[in-house]
Parts: structure tokens; sequence; C-alpha cells
């Protein structure tokens, strides 16, 4: 397989503001978000033109548990209830980040 042939990887690391913000706003600890919390990402813009990136963010046990396969943002249409937490990264490394479902901390 040569190296045109990588898929880009789909499921991301927590990190950046979004780390930050998941710590001190939705009080998640550090080590279940780097053990256990994942997201999707899309890049995107807002509807006042500003461009962020759009984040899903859902607890990687579950998807394995499940058996569901996340080769993207659309699987969580179909998985809507995976989806912990949405919301949009700034280009400033500003986070807006709402709870959507289950509970983040076992």
């Amino acid at each position: 397989m040569g190296f045109f042939n990588r898929k880009p990887k789909v499921i991301k690391e927590i990190q950046d503001g979004v780390w930050g913000h998941m710590v001190s706003v939705h009080k998640i600890d550090v080590d279940t978000l780097s053990k256990e919390i994942r997201c999707v990402e899309r890049k995107g813009t807002l509807s006042g033109g500003q461009v962020v990136t759009f984040l899903r963010i859902f607890r990687l046990s579950e998807v394995v548990k499940r058996g569901i396969e996340i080769e993207g943002w659309e699987t969580f249409d179909q998985y809507p209830d995976l989806i912990l937490y949405e919301g949009h990264l700034a280009l400033d490394n500003t986070a807006y980040i709402e709870r959507k479902t289950g509970n983040p901390n076992p």
C-alpha cells in the first residue's frame, strides 16, 4: 500500500481549546478525556461566515461496545445517541461545545 492510499485519520483525540473547554466548563477529568473521549471533525462556516471546525464528541468505549465503525461525521447522523457533546472550535482556539447525551465520566 503506497503513501497516497492512506485514508486520513477520522477519529481524533481531544486537544487545544476543546481540551481546556471540556476540563474547565464541562468538568471532564483529564484521565477520562485522554483515554476515553474522542471526536470527529469537519471544517465549515457559521451563519455569519466565520470559519470553524465542527466537532462531535463521543466515548470511544461505547462505540467499540456497540460494534460501530466510525467512517466520518455522517456516522453520527445514524447514531446521534452516541454524541456526548457537539459544537465548534473557532480559528482563535475558542471552543463552543454543548452537552448532548450520556455521562462522560464513568
